[in-house]
């Protein structure tokens, strides 16, 4: 229980690095909001002890504020969105460019901002 009484959010936890980080998290005590895109994926915490689903998309500015009015301030903020091109720079499409960097910069920095200043105030506090 290293985690017990901690508060989390963790991006992209519907599947994979996210959804392991938010079940482990939450067995060691922690109070943890599972965010994703997809609330489908989200389906899978129902009933799991010391996980709150939410529906967020990063990419949502207007969206990040609104859910990080709604928690209590945070001890650990896991920036787990992200995205990686399938192949080589030289094949990747400014598309994908375009959204790497919105979803791999521009969200972690509004999460980031969200969250910061409550554990600047209290001068504690994780971004993974």
């Amino acid at each position: 229980m290293r985690l017990k009484g901690k508060k989390v959010l963790v991006t992209a936890a519907g599947q994979g690095i996210g959804k392991a980080s938010a079940l482990a998290m939450a067995a060691q005590g922690a109070q943890v909001w599972a965010t994703d895109l997809n609330p489908k994926l989200l389906d899978a915490y129902d009933g799991v002890q010391g996980i709150h689903a939410v529906t967020l998309d990063v990419l949502d500015k207007a969206a990040i504020a609104r859910v990080a009015a709604t928690l209590p301030p945070l001890d650990v903020l896991f920036n787990c969105a992200g995205f990686v091109h399938a192949g080589s720079i030289l094949d990747m499409p400014d598309q994908d460019l375009d959204f790497a960097f919105d979803l791999n910069v521009r969200a972690m920095i509004r999460t980031i901002r969200a969250v910061l200043p409550s554990m600047l105030e209290r001068g504690d506090g994780s971004i993974i």
